[in-house]
């Protein structure tokens, strides 16, 4: 069992209880706390107490960092191309937002024919590859993107947009961002809609309890306000 406060606001009800002690003393948290993006998490997810976290700031994102690290990844989208163009005109390429004109002849009038002529445009922070009637899109960064579109106007060509992979923003989880501890377990039950929590900055810790495999050692420098009791 798990004990602590949850701090989030949701469409049902759900009781937590335990007597797992993680915190021998809090002496200062950060003022105002902070949110928990809960889209990043599944149905009852629990971040526990002691969690390693940048604070952002009073009332902003708390980012939870693990020692595994999330460096984000790269989104792909694949444009199939099923009909030839019938009429000369330009397309439109939309990635995240941007958008790039390839012009195409009547005499492109295979699928292959204009997959090339797509792939042979300029798209900045993307890379681009034909294959056939295949277009693949490889984002240059790792982030979030928006969804890709493809429009023919009246050149008769058809193409839809697959993405293959979703963009996914860094979590900030490098073990130098580490400025705080979670202080109470965070509970996200099915329906949760807001979630915030509580940073510790000064106080003493039971390390080695922390759900996880403990905290690394290697964080301690950076929090000279807590004491990292070693149990183990």
């Amino acid at each position: 069992m798990l004990k602590g406060t949850f701090n989030t606001i949701t469409q049902s009800s759900q009781s937590i209880g335990g007597n797992r002690v993680v915190w021998s003393r809090v002496r200062e948290l950060y003022q105002g706390g902070g949110y928990i993006d809960v889209s990043k998490y599944a149905p009852n997810t629990v971040i526990p107490a002691g969690s390693m976290v940048k604070f952002q700031g009073a009332g902003k994102e708390v980012l939870v960092i693990t020692a595994v690290g999330q460096a984000g990844i790269a989104e792909v989208a694949q444009l199939t191309v099923t009909k030839g163009a019938t009429a000369a005109g330009n397309l439109t390429v939309t990635l995240d937002g941007t958008d790039v004109t390839i012009a195409v002849l009547d005499t492109d009038d295979t699928a292959a024919k204009v997959a090339t002529k797509i792939a042979a445009g300029s798209y900045t922070g993307w890379t681009a590859e034909a294959e056939g009637d295949v277009v693949t899109f490889t984002a240059s960064d790792n982030e979030a993107k928006e969804a890709p579109v493809f429009a023919a106007a009246a050149t008769g060509v058809e193409a839809e947009f697959e993405v293959l992979v979703k963009g996914v923003d860094p979590d900030g989880s490098d073990l130098t961002d580490v400025n705080g501890l979670i202080f109470e377990d965070v509970y996200m039950p099915e329906g949760t809609i807001h979630a915030t929590c509580a940073v510790v900055r000064n106080g003493r810790i039971y390390a080695d309890r922390v759900l996880g495999g403990g905290l690394p050692a290697s964080i301690e420098s950076q929090l000279p306000a807590i004491e990292f009791v070693r149990e183990d």
